[in-house]
């Protein structure tokens, strides 16, 4: 069984699952904190005085139940995402490229992530301006190309001259 069955973060396919992870987790916290503005907005209390005075409804101590359920789920997926990206920074992936010793982490962990995927080939090249230059292209199985691209350790540096 390799790493990436076991579901250790040593596999490769590991941090691509905590990324989709904290993906998710940020499309839940979003959504939970718009019900959470949408539950104390001032158009639904008004709805909930003016029901509970038409009415004699215990709506008001409801709502107040599902407010503090609302909370409570907002924190434990605030925690569940800060232990996931602890996983994802005590775990560091590198990448060695043979004869770089010096490659930039944002680099490393980029073609960490990719080199393992079938189809990816890149070369690591130096540019006198930008640093460490990273061309990948990455094919499909029928052998055209999905997508390519490149990436600079200084992108930017030219723009200081």
């Amino acid at each position: 069984m390799s790493d990436e069955d076991t579901g250790t973060p040593e596999g490769s396919g590991a941090k691509r699952v905590y990324s989709q992870l904290l993906n998710l987790q940020e499309r839940i916290l979003t959504r939970l904190n718009h019900s959470r503005e949408d539950l104390k907005a001032p158009t639904t209390q008004h709805l909930v005085r003016q029901l509970k005075h038409q009415t004699g409804s215990p709506v008001t101590e409801q709502l107040g139940r599902v407010t503090e359920a609302v909370e409570r789920a907002l924190r434990a997926v605030q925690l569940c995402q800060s232990e996931l990206e602890r996983e994802l920074v005590d775990t560091p992936e590198t990448h060695s490229v043979e004869g770089i010793s010096n490659l930039p982490a944002t680099l490393s962990r980029f073609l960490a992530e990719r080199s393992e995927s079938p189809g990816f080939e890149y070369e690591v090249l130096q540019d006198p301006v930008r640093g460490w230059v990273i061309r990948w292209k990455e094919y499909t199985e029928r052998g055209t190309v999905r997508g390519r691209g490149q990436f600079y350790e200084r992108p930017y540096a030219w723009l200081d001259d």
